[in-house]
This record gives structure tokens, sequence and C-alpha cells, in this order.
């Protein structure tokens, strides 16, 4: 079945963590409402499964309908339809990106703009220090969590967004998470500049031939050969 709590956070960035080397690494970002409710972002730079390295695309300036169909502050978490039309995405029939454009990179390395999360940190670290600057994360938001403190931001109650990421196209491991008009992705809208930037991620173990009603991995459409013409020899 598709993910259960799909939709989209509006707020401002005010921190960020990296994880650096971790069983499973994330690139942690705190983000608060203009309500003042705050949240945790938890984005994927690291798959649990072979090949480990994410596939990524990031757009510094992004044009496309969907941003005229987002919340235009900070107004915090919208749970979104998960169909077109909406704020919803699709990268497979969305036409947000081009998969051929996508390219990979560990999640974290010695040395400067050579990993993801150094990436992640060209376009979050701005936005943090933008007082206009809203970010839009797309996924999945966990249950609010009103006695635990958050476990990497400390605030209470713990609170947040993960699966930000494609949600379609999984290996059989994942395959329950599957389904169309659910991907994750993070937003950036800089209005000072009159810009939108985009940060798109993907397992490389994933499918981009999906069902159009499941999200499944379905095997590609293959050409019928052609009939041999009457006489002639085959082996």
């Amino acid at each position: 079945m598709p993910i259960a709590h799909y939709g989209v956070l509006a707020a401002r960035a005010v921190d960020r963590r990296r994880e650096g080397s971790s069983d499973t690494p994330h690139y942690q970002i705190h983000l608060v409402d203009a309500a003042g409710t705050h949240f945790r972002a938890a984005v994927n730079v690291e798959s649990q499964q072979a090949p480990s390295e994410l596939l990524y695309l990031v757009d510094e300036d992004f044009a496309h309908p969907v941003t005229a169909l987002l919340p235009a502050t900070a107004a915090g978490w919208t749970a979104l339809p998960a169909k077109p039309g909406t704020a919803a995405l699709d990268f497979v029939r969305g036409k947000v990106l081009e998969r051929s454009a996508m390219r990979t990179l560990p999640p974290d390395r010695p040395g400067a703009d050579n990993d993801l999360a150094d990436l992640l940190d060209r376009q979050v670290l701005p936005a943090i220090a933008d007082p206009h600057a809203v970010l839009y994360v797309f996924g999945q938001r966990w249950p609010a969590e009103p006695t635990v403190p958050d476990k990497v931001f400390g605030f209470k109650p713990g609170n947040g967004v993960h699966d930000v990421h494609m949600n379609q196209g999984n290996s059989k491991r994942f395959s329950g998470d599957d389904g169309v008009w659910q991907d994750g992705a993070l937003l950036i809208h800089l209005p000072g500049e009159s810009r939108w930037a985009a940060v798109f991620l993907a397992f490389q173990s994933q499918s981009w031939h999906t069902d159009d009603r499941t999200g499944h991995t379905v095997a590609p459409h293959l050409p019928k050969p052609r009939p041999t013409a009457r006489g002639t020899r085959t082996r």
C-alpha cells in the first residue's frame, strides 16, 4: 500500500545536522512554521541497499506549475491527496525532472563539495541565513510524540517528515511503500531572489518504469519480434 501520511511541510529552516558515516546517515533539518511548531526533516543520504550512493538532481532555478499550488507562507504541514492536479509530486508522471540528468554522490567524505551532505549544505545553509526563505519538504509525516523530545534537535514534542525521496518502483523489500503521486523532494523558495531551488533524490535500486495505479515496478514494454519472412532461414 502507499505511504500513509503524504504531504508537504512549509516552514523556515533554523538549523541542520550532518550525521556523517553513521549506520543509516541522514541530513537532518530543523524547521519552524509560522505558528511556532517545530519539525525535523530527515533526508536520506545513503541507501540501505546496494548500490548505496543515492541519485540526486539539484535545480537552482526550478520552474514548474507545482510551485503555484503550494502554501504561500510557512504554513506548516499540509496533507496532500496522491493524485494529479494537486501539489503532489510524481517523478515518473509529473514532469518535474529528467531521470537522465541525475547523478550519484557518496553521503559524506573528507573534503569540500564532494558528497551529498555538501550538496545539501549549499542549498540549506543560505536558506537558514535568509529570514524570508521557506522550505517545502515533501514526504511522509511521522506521528507527533508528545512526551518524547526530538532525538536530534531536542525540541518537544518530537515531530517531523521523512521519505524525502522517490517513493515508487521500490525493490521487493520496500515495495509496501510504493504509490503514485507521493514522491518526496525539497523545494526552497527564495523570494528576495525571485527564485526557487529544488533537490530531488532517488535510490539506484528503484525502477522508473512503474504501474500507473500501484507504483509497483513493472517490466518495461519490449517490442514484439518481427515475424520471419517465409523462406528465411533462422538459427
